[in-house]
């Protein structure tokens, strides 16, 4: 049975000062999780088996388009270990420090952002984290 949901999220205008407020819907047809966002007459999507790598994808698609997300999801330090696979939460961490349970958040609770990473310096930074442990 295929599920629809709705998500408010909060993008940053690259280049500009500008942010501007607009839904994604996710529909998880029990293989696949899709993410779909209409911003300012442009859709932009992402699509996965893993929801982690669905919303990556989606991040990705915005940032070509000129669009920042500001939510834990889409900071370099995001990062979703085996125990949360599959869960539309990440882990918070930083280098040389092992993640508590406290520090898994919700991958679209609003974030306040300064940089807006793309999913290979987020994946580089995963690497590093990684290997600090």
């Amino acid at each position: 049975m295929e599920e629809i949901e709705e998500y408010e999220v909060s993008l940053k205008r690259l280049g500009t000062a500008g942010y501007i407020d607009t839904s994604v819907w996710q529909r998880d047809n029990g293989q696949t999780i899709a993410y779909r966002a209409e911003v300012e007459g442009m859709e932009f999507s992402g699509e996965d088996e893993d929801n982690f790598t669905a919303f990556k994808k989606l991040r990705d698609d915005l940032l070509k388009g000129g669009y920042g997300m500001c939510c834990a999801g889409a900071m370099t330090n995001a990062v979703q270990s085996g125990m949360l696979a599959g869960s539309d939460r990440v882990y918070l961490v930083m280098k040389g420090r092992k993640p508590a349970l406290t520090d898994a958040v919700w991958i679209f609770m609003e974030t306040a952002m300064t940089e807006f990473p793309d999913s290979m310096a987020q994946d580089r930074f995963a690497e590093e984290w990684f290997g600090s442990i």
